[in-house]
């Protein structure tokens, strides 16, 4: 299971490699809910069961809603933003509380937990960004914060991290806006 899930994580990085230069935001979010996916069974798998596993379930509910809104080409409410914040909240917590080995107080394993937490908050401003490169500049700030998790849990989707980092730059310096 544990080689299982770390190809899981080698496959999310290949569709990472693609994700930032899709033109549009609704392939971006495809993307983005295969990425959680591949990112969700990766951690299942090597035995990760922190908050990880439960913000990678909920960034792919949250994807979907906004394909469904880039569909009908309608706008997210203040209530779905609440909504999902709470959820991220929620659950991000939740999985640290409930996740073995979990220390009361000031910790290093607390600290390294609630990095996940970070970067589903920056996931979810991503996804419900109003343009593209605002999208990618999250999702920059999404990979720094996962950048170190994957690293300290040893996680093949610390490759689908740097390269959605490196990807996401050269999208950026793509489609920036030239005066």
């Amino acid at each position: 299971m544990y080689h299982l899930g770390q190809f899981c994580g080698i496959v999310g990085t290949l569709i990472t490699l693609v994700r930032p230069h899709m033109q549009k935001r609704e392939q971006m979010l495809l993307c983005g809910i295969w990425v959680n996916a591949m990112s969700a069974l990766n951690f299942v798998l090597i035995g990760q069961t922190g908050s990880a596993v439960f913000l990678c379930l909920i960034a792919i509910v949250q994807s979907m809603v906004s394909v469904r809104h880039e569909r009908q080409n309608t706008s997210v409410s203040m209530g779905e933003n609440i909504l999902f914040f709470l959820l991220y909240m929620g659950f991000g917590f939740w999985g640290m509380i409930t996740s073995e080995g979990f220390i009361w107080g000031i910790s290093w394993y607390n600290f390294l937990q609630l990095l996940p937490i970070l970067a589903a908050l920056m996931l979810m401003l991503s996804v419900f960004a109003k343009d593209e490169q605002k999208t990618r500049v999250f999702l920059l700030l999404n990979g720094a914060a996962w950048i170190v998790y994957t690293a300290v849990i040893r996680s093949t989707t610390l490759f689908t991290t740097v390269a959605s980092m490196v990807s996401t730059a050269a999208a950026l310096w793509k489609y920036r806006k030239k005066a």
